[in-house]
């Protein structure tokens, strides 16, 4: 069986952060996520990252990888679908093997959060989309709508405003309140681009394809794509496996993002950390593999 002093699993950019820190002070590690760049590879255009004016996720993710990889970090493209606790540390189980880690970090981020409609499911790929960046360029000429009101709905719809004759962002507040300042001036500026407060999406309408949008206030739109931007939901399956404490579906982490159970650290989105960006995701990151290093070396130390 493959052993490894630290197991690292989800590759966004808190697993990314964690696996370069780790490479830097050369610990024996593994990385193991199903999609490399994780939901940060979504992102169309990233201006708030130290270093670059502006960056697609993308390419900052790509980045990272090729960091890590000259690191020599071993990165497993593969689903995490058990972890257990063992005397020996944790065995965890992959789609093809298993695998012990002496430690662990959960950096498995979140899942795109659905608006819970009715054919949501049946009409997604035929006008209903969670990424903007993936399916913009198929909305040339047409008519689209973004459901949000955060930073990934408002670049999502300024995306969308470059190919589409006309854009709506539907959001059920009566002004932004999560979005970046820059960003709502940007949607200000935008002509091709209206703003619907107070109305959120009732149902969805169309046969084989999205045709139309109905809205809280009764009024139809008539829609070629749909695209919702609401937030995720942490990825807790494994978490909740290990008894980790949640808050509000959340892991609980410390300042050392330490969790309830000892030799468990976690980062990134997962977390109870209130302010998730990418920054503070590579933050969480570097400092989970701090904390686990600090404990692998303190029992070394004591073993001798």
């Amino acid at each position: 069986m493959e052993k490894h002093d630290l197991v690292i699993v989800g590759a966004g950019p808190a697993g990314f952060s964690a696996a370069i820190y780790a490479a830097r002070y050369k610990m024996d590690v593994l990385m193991i996520g199903q999609i490399p760049g994780g939901i940060a590879s979504t992102a169309h255009d990233i201006r708030n990252y130290p270093g670059f004016d502006k960056i697609s996720g993308m390419e900052l993710m790509m980045k990272m990888i090729d960091q890590t990889k000259k690191l020599e970090v071993p990165i497993k493209q593969d689903a995490v679908i058990d972890i257990k606790k063992i005397d020996e540390g944790f065995l965890i189980k992959t789609s093809k093997e298993e695998i012990l880690g002496k430690k662990i970090i959960l950096a498995t981020g979140t899942a795109r959060r659905e608006l819970g409609l009715s054919r949501e499911k049946e009409l997604t790929g035929k006008g209903v989309s969670y990424c903007a960046t993936c399916d913009a360029g198929f909305y040339k000429d047409k008519t689209a709508a973004v459901v949000g009101g955060g930073d990934a709905a408002l670049t999502a719809a300024l995306l969308l405003a470059k190919f589409a004759t006309k854009v709506y962002v539907i959001y059920r507040q009566t002004e932004f309140t999560k979005a970046e300042v820059s960003w709502v001036d940007e949607i200000k500026k935008t002509e091709n681009i209206e703003v619907l407060f107070n109305e959120e999406v009732t149902e969805l309408i169309g046969e084989e394809r999205l045709e139309k949008v109905k809205l809280s206030s009764g009024k139809e739109l008539e829609l070629n794509g749909l695209f919702i931007e609401i937030g995720g939901t942490p990825n807790t399956k494994l978490a909740e496996e290990l008894k980790l404490e949640l808050e509000n579906g959340s892991i609980v982490v410390d300042k050392d993002q330490a969790t309830n159970v000892k030799g468990v650290f976690c980062a990134g989105d997962v977390t109870n950390r209130p302010f998730k960006q990418i920054i503070t995701a590579a933050g969480d990151g570097a400092t989970a593999c701090y904390t686990a290093f600090k404990e692998l070396r303190k029992e070394k130390a004591q073993q001798q």
